[in-house]
């Protein structure tokens, strides 16, 4: 149908059971497919916005069962029309074109791919401004994936762009955002090595936004966990040298996160903070203490069992003083690690 004066609510609920159908088909579905995708290219030109962003919808919901019947040039096809569409004004119309470009990257061999990846990530850069949620969501969530599977695609330098972009986004209001940002890092940083990314994250450790700072803490931990701690450490225990206590704090807190991430990968690494969270236990700010002590909680139960017992016993004489700490979390911190 031409679905004209569909409500958003009626639109989701056709989408969903075109969707499935399509879906339960499967391989079955092969003789429908270009008359299917005939009829979104169609509708993606309809001047009502709803439609152009349900057909675009239609396109990551049925893109799985494309891929099964081998239908990879109507697929490219597809992606040239939604590429095209890219300067769609309408933000959930630009969420829905986004999504449906995602489908496709799922799915399609990274070198089929039309447009050519190294075409389709420098238009996507500028859509990370966009103010609109969804569309944000939906554009970091796409780079990822390309960053997940193509990303030798791409010059070092458009990730780099990308990244700068990304720090802003760990300020997003929205908790789904700053997820998906951190993990597009991950993938980033595998991609093109940790030292430029950790260079832009570690500076961020300077800035007076709150979130920010967690967020970078949470960036610097998926780095050391998709490229290895050892290239992070060092960066780490040198930054933790700078005589500020939002940059120590940040330090503390990345490593604590990193120890919860890579787990048993610690026992590797445990000599070498030892003096770091030494001082970090026996600083004046309770923060830190606080800071260290979680860090210490990860650590050990990372290092559980890997013959550390001499380290966890010399980081316990730290930490046992503070338990006279009046602050309900200090007292808390202390008590778990």
């Amino acid at each position: 149908g031409d679905g004209g004066g569909l409500g958003e609510r009626e639109s989701a609920v056709m989408l969903n059971g075109f969707g499935v159908i399509v879906n339960a088909l499967g391989i079955r579905a092969k003789p429908y497919l270009p008359q299917i995708a005939g009829t979104i290219k169609f509708r993606l030109n309809n001047k009502d916005a709803l439609v152009r962003g349900q057909s675009a919808e239609l396109v990551s919901r049925i893109a799985q069962v494309m891929s099964t019947c081998k239908e990879d040039h109507l697929m490219a096809h597809l992606g040239v029309v939604l590429y095209e569409s890219l300067g769609e004004e309408f933000p959930a119309t630009l969420a829905a074109i986004l999504a449906g470009l995602r489908g496709i990257v799922s799915v399609i061999g990274m070198k089929r791919m039309q447009p050519p990846i190294k075409d389709l990530v420098p238009r996507l850069t500028p859509i990370l401004k966009n103010q609109n949620e969804r569309v944000q969501e939906n554009a970091i969530d796409l780079i990822g994936r390309i960053a997940d599977r193509g990303a030798q695609f791409v010059s070092a330098r458009e990730w780099m762009r990308i990244c700068f972009e990304l720090i802003e986004m760990l300020r997003a209001k929205k908790k789904s955002i700053r997820r998906a940002s951190v993990s597009t890092f991950g993938f980033i940083a595998k991609a093109i090595g940790p030292s430029d990314i950790l260079h832009v994250l570690l500076g961020n450790l300077r800035v007076q936004d709150r979130t920010m700072r967690v967020c970078t803490t949470v960036s610097l931990a998926i780095v050391a966990e998709s490229c290895g701690p050892f290239t992070v450490l060092p960066a780490l225990l040198n930054e933790y040298r700078v005589p500020d206590i939002n940059v120590q704090n940040g330090c503390l807190k990345a490593l604590s996160f990193m120890f919860e991430y890579i787990g048993p990968m610690s026992k590797d690494y445990i000599y070498a903070v030892v003096t770091l969270l030494e001082d970090a236990l026996t600083d004046r700010d309770p923060v830190h203490r606080q800071t260290a002590c979680t860090a210490v909680k990860h650590l050990a139960l990372g290092v559980h069992g890997a013959g550390c017992e001499d380290a966890l016993q010399h980081l316990l004489n730290f930490v046992w003083p503070n338990i006279f700490e009046s602050s309900p979390h200090v007292i808390g911190a202390v008590f778990e690690a």
